[in-house]
């Protein structure tokens, strides 16, 4: 396990108080946001400590999934941070699902969650705000790419594995600052298709595009690519607008929709790496004002 990054941390409020929380334990929370009950797991660390600040993950499952099976095939909450499991709401479907997706259930503030959310933990908890992450899978990748460009500033970078960018889940973030991302990507998904679809009723661009996308934002330069495992390629744009910002992609060839070394991958080509644990890695990259950005 990599130790948390040493830097100077911005500490939140819930560092003077205490609340009933226990390292090592995970905790269910409700929150009314427009009239609307929501539901949410907390984790805190081993070794967490009222005393000291610590970086703070959002982890957003994927549709038709539920907080606690994310919490448990992901192992995020392995990680030396405090991890928080929002559930989506029910779509007109059935499945559970994120605002940032067409068959969303229309009641779905999701940004208005994820800030009561915020909100809430920083109260009670020793979070460090300059440490701030979101990390989605699938809808949920959408989502949390969506709350980088809605709530600027608040994520320090965001993390998606299969992630499905919706064009309606990206409105209006042409503009947004960049944020420092890092997105896997099986070539092989059948459910959100590495070289986009339309083929469930729902356009899908194609993941290099997307990618590109923000690389554009950044100002990136040229990047440097390396296999990682049999299957898998990484490439990093490091060197971006404003300095410190970082693009990544993992494309597993042969991959399919499975989270990357999850409990219940099987030894496919994506079980061949861990994400958790290299998300964790990425995020230790990324010290807001370091640069003097």
């Amino acid at each position: 396990m990599l130790a948390a990054p040493r830097v100077e941390a911005e500490t939140a409020a819930g560092c003077s108080g205490s609340a009933n929380l226990s390292a090592s334990t995970s905790v269910a929370r409700t929150v009314t946001v427009n009239g609307v009950e929501r539901h949410f797991r907390v984790h805190l660390p081993a070794g967490y400590s009222k005393n000291r600040a610590t970086p703070l993950i959002l982890a957003f499952h994927g549709r038709g999934e539920r907080a606690a099976m994310f919490e448990r095939y992901t192992q995020i909450s392995r990680l030396p941070a405090i991890a928080v499991y929002p559930e989506g709401l029910r779509s007109p479907e059935g499945p559970r699902s994120w605002q940032s997706a067409p068959y969303a259930n229309a009641k779905a503030d999701d940004v208005a969650f994820t800030r009561a959310i915020l909100r809430i933990v920083r109260a009670q908890a020793c979070v460090d705000n300059s440490r701030v992450f979101a990390v989605g899978r699938s809808n949920g990748g959408g989502l949390a790419n969506l709350l980088a460009c809605r709530l600027p500033g608040q994520f320090a970078a965001v993390a998606m594995v299969s992630a499905a960018f919706y064009p309606q889940g990206q409105r209006g973030c042409e503009h947004a600052p960049p944020v420092s991302r890092i997105e896997f990507h099986g070539t092989a998904d059948p459910i959100v298709p590495y070289d986009g679809t339309r083929k469930f009723g729902y356009p899908l661009p194609a993941i290099p595009q997307e990618v590109g996308g923000w690389v554009r934002q950044a100002g990136c330069q040229p990047p440097v690519q390396r296999r990682i495992a049999a299957e898998t390629v990484r490439t990093d744009w490091y060197l971006c607008r404003p300095l410190g910002i970082m693009i990544s992609h993992v494309r597993i060839d042969g991959g399919t929709h499975r989270w990357p070394g999850s409990t219940d991958a099987g030894w496919r080509p994506s079980n061949r790496i861990n994400a958790a644990a290299l998300i964790w890695q990425f995020f230790a990259l990324q010290r807001p004002g370091l640069y003097g950005s």
